[in-house]
């Protein structure tokens, strides 16, 4: 192996020069390190950002929507309100053609009560039928995924595979199509395969 000879001075200055490198290795580590970091944080603002402009859109499409539903629903309040004063008024013109007699006025006033009453007898009875069909819909569905489940049930029974298997490949057995002569019976009046 060989061996050097250094004196003092070239041992100081090497030292030195081998702590210089340390530093700026150090120093250039930390400057490439914080510029690599600084990107994947500009990365990840840019993400937030992102979503947050997304989000931001999202938000502003639904209030832009709820804003339309508020205005419409407005309009639809102010012409209902718009009906029940042209009624009010048809009702007081009539009220002035029978103010002369106050039975006649009275009856008016009461047809008037009554037509309203009516109104909202046939809305709610409309509104009961409607509930009524919607429940009565709802059974119907569930009455028919039970008879579909039974149905799945038997048709894979091995007793029925095996019953129905029996029937087709017995031609005697199977119901006569129109236009056949009527010498062959139908189908099993009972069977016992229990």
């Amino acid at each position: 192996m060989p061996h050097f000879q250094y004196n003092t001075l070239e041992i100081v200055i090497l030292c030195v020069a081998a702590v210089v490198l340390l530093v700026a290795g150090y120093r250039t580590g930390r400057l490439v390190g914080g510029i690599s970091a600084g990107k994947r944080i500009a990365e990840k603002e840019q993400e937030l950002f992102t979503a947050q402009k997304g989000f931001k859109n999202l938000y502003e499409q639904e209030m832009a929507s709820l804003k339309s539903a508020n205005g419409q629903l407005t309009q639809q309040v102010d012409s209902l309100t718009q009906r029940v004063e042209d009624y009010r008024k048809k009702a007081a013109g009539f009220g002035g053609l029978f103010s002369s007699g106050g039975k006649r006025a009275d009856a008016m006033y009461a047809l008037l009560l009554e037509n309203e009453a009516l109104e909202e007898a046939l809305y709610s009875q409309n509104e009961k039928l409607r509930q009524e069909r919607t429940d009565s819909l709802k059974e119907q569905m569930r009455s028919t995924g039970y008879r579909r489940v039974l149905m799945s049930q038997l048709l894979n029974d091995e007793r029925i595979k095996s019953y129905v298997a029996e029937i087709l490949a017995d031609e005697k057995r199977l119901p006569m199509k129109a236009g056949d002569p009527a010498d062959g019976p139908a189908l099993p009046a009972s069977s016992d395969a229990s």
